[in-house]
C-alpha cells in the first residue's frame, strides 16, 4: 500500500470526551473522522461505544478473519485525564478464540497507550478492511497516516516497538503484534509496551488476517476535565484508600527484593535491577515487576522484561500441574520469550500446557515437532512456544488453542475439558478447571454465573467478588494484621452492599449467590468503561476501618466510580443512573449474541459441566468438596434472569426492558437475527459430562489465615 497522509478535522470537545472517532478503512485506504457525540454520555466509552457500533452496522457476523471484521480500540470515559488508573483501554471484535462461535467480545490493555490516543485528540479508533501488503497506522494528534511495514512484518513485538521509535521518536505509543498474529494463531495477543497485552481473545490475529503490524500515537493537547479540583481530590482520597485494599507499599519493595536475591542467585548477574511497576497510567498500586538488565539462561542475551498475573508459572515449582522447574532465570525469559512472539500467557499455562502434560502422562504424547516434553528443558519450551507461534509441525494445531487443538488432533479431548471452562477459555477463578485462583463452595457459585452469561472468561466480573472474597476477606489479607475481618463483619457488608447478609457467608449456599453475580456483571461494564483497576474496584473492603467498609468521605465505596464519572465528565448522574447506563451496555451485548448466533438459556448452560465434579480446594468451614447440583442451581439461574429483567425460559432481554433502558429498538431485530441464526447455523453438540483425572491427586491445601465463623 503506497503511502497515505490525512489532515482531520476536529469536532467541538466535551470534557473528557474528545468527540471524534477515527475510522480506517485498509481495502480502500480511506481515512476520516466522525463525531462520538451519538454515542456519549449514554454509552459512556470503551466497549459500551464499541457495542453500540457494532449493533448499528453489523446487522449479521462476519468471521474474525474476514476484511469487514472491525477492530475497535476505545479508551474508557476519563482515559488521558488524571484519573486513578485511567489508562486502560478496551479492545473488541470478533474474538478469534471463542467457541462454538466466534463471538463479537472485549480484552482489556493498559500502559500509556489509551492515553495518548485521548492526547491525539480521539475517543476511539475503528479499523475495517485488509491491506494486501503489511501496513502500519500513525497517529499524530490531526495527522493520520499508512505507510508500508513490510520491514517490520516477522519481527517480534518488543523489537517492533523499538525499531518505530527509531522512526517517530521515543514519546509515540505503539501497539503491535508478534509473529503469532501474523500467522493467525487464535491464541495470539495483541501487544503495548514491555509486557502489556490484550491476552484473551486471539485479537492478535485479528491485525494479522489485516496485514496491519503496528498503530502508533502520540497527542499533545491535554484532556480537559469538567471538575479538575474535585477529580484531584478523589484522586488523593482514592490512593489512600487503595492502599487498604492491595496493601501497604511498603511491602512491595521487599518483594522486588526478594527477587533480585534469586535472580542474583542463578546466575542473573550483579547489575539486575528489580522493582515494581504500574501496568498502566495513573495506576497507584503497581504489582508487575520489571527486572532489568538480567543475564539470560538460554538466548544468551541481556533481556529487561516484566512479569505479572500467570507469568511466574513457566518456572514451576507448584505441584500437582506445575512440578517441572526452570529457575526464576528461566521463568523471565519464557515470559519474555512468549511476549516477544506475541502469545497469550494464560491460554498456555493455564490450558495447553497442562492438557499436554495430561496427555503426555496417558502415553498418548511423548514430544513436540521431534523434541522430546522434558519440562525442566529450556530447549524443549522454547521449541514448543516457537511452534505455537509460526505453525510449525504440531503448532498449526496449537495456535488454535488449547480447545480446538485437542479436537484437531483428536488428542485426549477428556483431558483438556477439564482445564477449559468455557467459550473456548481455559479456567479462570471457577474453583474447578484452574489450579492457579484459590476460591471454595459457596463462593464459585457466582461465578458460574459469569461463566454462563460471558463470551470469554469472565474475569472482571469474578475478580470482583470471586477473587475479592477470597483475596480480602478472613481468609486473605483481611484476616491480617491488628485489625482482623471476621465472617460477622463479611456478613454486615453482605447486607450493605449486595440486601442480603448470607451472600458473604461461607456457610450459606446456592440461595442470594444470583443477586452478587448480577452484581459485579454490572460492575465489570463499569471498570471497562470509566475505567478503573480489575482489581481494586468495586472499593468494597479494606483494613482501614472498624467495620471493614471502604468510604472516602461520605461517599460509599461501590459509589466512587460515579463520583468519578461525574468529576470528569460533568454529567452528574448519580450512582444509579451511573449504573443504569452500564445496564444498557450489558444488555446491548447481549442481544448482539442472540441476533448474531440465537445465543440462550440453553446455550448458556453449556458451560454446567465444567461445575459438576468436585471442586479443587475444600472450604475448611465445612469440611467436604462440593459439585454443582444442576436441579439446586436452577432457581439461581432464574433468579439472576429475574434481575436482570430478562425471560427466565430464553435468557432473552424483554422488550419492556429493552425499553426501560432506551433501546427501544433493539427487541424487533434482535428477534428476527435470532429466529434467522436459529435456521441457518448448525445445531450444537451435546455437552459430555467433564471427568476429572486429578480427584485422586494430592492438592496443596491453602489454610485460611484466620477463621471466625460463628454458628
Amino acid at each position: 500500500m503506497a503511502n497515505k497522509t490525512v489532515t482531520l478535522e476536529r469536532f467541538a470537545p466535551r470534557y473528557a470526551w474528545r468527540n471524534r472517532l477515527l475510522r480506517i478503512d485498509l481495502s480502500a485506504g480511506r481515512i476520516w473522522a466522525q463525531e462520538s457525540a451519538p454515542y456519549i454520555p449514554e454509552y459512556t466509552g470503551a466497549r459500551g461505544i464499541a457495542a453500540r457500533i457494532l449493533w448499528d452496522e453489523y446487522p449479521e457476523p462476519v468471521d474474525s478473519f474476514d476484511p469487514r471484521c472491525p477492530l475497535m480500540i476505545v479508551p474508557g470515559a476519563l482515559t488521558g485525564a488524571r484519573s486513578p488508573y485511567s489508562g486502560r483501554t478496551a479492545i473488541c471484535t470478533f474474538g478469534p478464540q471463542g467457541h462454538p462461535y466466534t463471538w463479537f467480545t472485549r480484552a482489556n490493555i493498559g500502559a500509556g497507550w489509551g492515553h495518548e490516543l485521548k492526547r491525539a485528540g480521539y475517543d476511539g479508533v475503528i479499523i475495517t478492511g485488509a491491506s494486501e501488503t503489511p501496513v502500519r497506522i500513525s497517529i499524530r494528534d490531526d495527522e493520520v497516516r499508512l505507510l508500508p511495514a513490510d520491514e517490520l512484518w516477522g519481527m517480534d513485538a518488543i523489537r517492533v516497538q523499538e525499531v518505530i521509535e527509531g522512526y517517530d521518536g521515543s514519546r509515540i505509543k505503539t501497539l503491535t503484534i508478534g509473529v503469532a498474529g501474523e500467522n493467525l494463531s487464535r491464541i495470539s495477543t495483541i501487544h503495548t509496551a514491555s509486557t502489556s497485552v490484550a491476552g484473551q481473545g486471539g485479537f492478535g490475529a485479528v491485525m494479522g488476517a489485516k496485514k496491519l503490524k503496528a498503530i502508533t500515537v502520540s497527542g499533545s493537547q491535554d484532556v480537559v476535565v469538567a471538575h479538575p479540583e474535585r477529580l484531584r481530590g478523589l484522586f488523593k482520597d482514592v490512593i489512600s484508600a487503595a492502599e487498604g485494599i492491595r496493601g501497604s507499599r511498603n511491602g512491595r519493595g521487599p518483594r522486588a527484593d526478594r527477587m533480585k536475591a534469586q535472580l542474583q542467585e542463578e546466575g542473573g548477574g550483579n547489575g539486575t535491577d528489580v522493582r515494581m511497576v504500574p501496568c498502566t497510567q495513573y495506576c497507584v498500586t503497581p504489582c508487575r515487576m520489571e527486572m532489568r538488565d538480567i543475564e539470560s539462561c538460554h538466548f544468551r542475551e541481556k533481556i529487561t522484561s516484566v512479569m505479572g498475573c500467570v507469568s511466574g508459572l513457566f518456572g514451576g515449582g507448584r505441584p500437582p500441574i506445575y512440578d517441572w522447574s526452570v529457575g526464576r532465570r528461566g521463568a523471565v525469559e519464557l515470559n519474555h520469550h512468549a511476549n516477544r512472539l506475541g502469545l497469550n500467557h494464560w491460554d498456555i499455562l493455564v490450558g495447553i500446557v497442562p492438557w499436554l502434560r495430561a496427555a503426555q502422562a496417558e502415553g498418548l504424547i511423548s514430544e513436540i515437532n521431534g523434541v522430546p516434553m522434558d519440562w525442566n528443558s529450556m530447549d524443549f519450551w522454547t521449541t514448543l512456544l516457537d511452534a505455537m507461534a509460526t505453525r510449525e509441525g504440531i503448532g498449526d494445531a496449537l495456535a488454535e488453542g488449547g480447545w480446538r487443538a485437542a479436537y484437531q488432533l483428536d488428542l485426549g479431548v477428556d483431558l483438556m475439558r477439564r482445564y477449559y471452562t468455557g467459550w473456548g477459555y481455559a479456567g479462570h477463578w471457577d474453583g474447578h478447571a484452574c489450579f492457579t485462583n484459590h476460591i471454595v463452595y459457596p463462593f464459585w457459585l457466582a461465578g458460574v454465573l459469569h461463566w454462563a452469561m460471558d463470551t470469554r472468561d469472565p474475569a472482571s466480573s469474578t475478580h470482583g467478588y470471586v477473587q475479592s472474597v477470597m483475596s480480602l476477606g478472613p481468609w486473605g489479607r483481611g484476616g491480617q494484621g491488628d485489625n482482623p475481618m471476621t465472617w460477622d463483619h463479611m456478613r454486615a457488608i453482605g447486607e450493605r452492599v449486595y440486601g442480603r447478609a448470607d451472600v458473604l457467608d461461607p456457610l450459606s449456599g446456592y440461595e442470594g449467590k444470583a443477586i452478587p453475580a448480577a452484581f459485579h456483571n454490572v460492575r465489570s461494564v463499569i471498570k471497562d468503561c470509566l475505567p478503573v483497576d480489575d482489581q481494586i474496584f468495586p472499593m468494597i473492603y479494606t483494613s482501614q476501618t472498624e467495620d471493614h467498609f471502604v468510604r472516602i468521605g461520605d461517599i460509599d465505596g461501590p459509589d466512587i466510580e460515579a463520583h468519578l464519572f461525574a468529576a470528569g465528565t460533568g454529567v452528574d448522574w448519580d450512582p444509579a443512573e451511573f449504573s443504569r447506563a452500564a445496564e444498557r451496555i450489558l444488555n446491548l451485548e447481549r442481544a448482539i449474541t442472540i441476533r448474531h448466533f440465537g445465543r440462550d438459556r440453553a446455550m448458556d448452560e453449556r458451560v454446567l459441566p465444567s461445575f459438576e465434579y468436585d471442586e479443587i480446594w475444600v472450604n475448611p468451614e465445612l469440611g467436604s468438596k462440593r459439585a454443582l447440583d444442576r436441579e439446586a442451581f436452577r432457581p439461581v439461574m432464574d433468579h439472576y434472569l429475574e434481575l436482570r429483567g430478562w425471560d427466565v425460559e430464553t435468557g432473552w432481554p424483554t422488550a419492556e426492558k429493552l425499553a426501560e433502558l432506551g433501546l427501544e429498538g433493539v427487541h424487533g431485530p434482535m428477534v428476527e437475527g435470532a429466529e434467522k441464526a436459529r435456521a441457518t447455523l448448525p445445531e450444537l453438540p451435546p455437552v459430555e459430562p467433564v471427568v476429572d483425572h486429578h480427584k485422586d491427586d494430592p492438592v496443596e491445601e491453602r489454610k485460611p489465615a484466620r477463621s471466625r465463623v460463628k454458628a
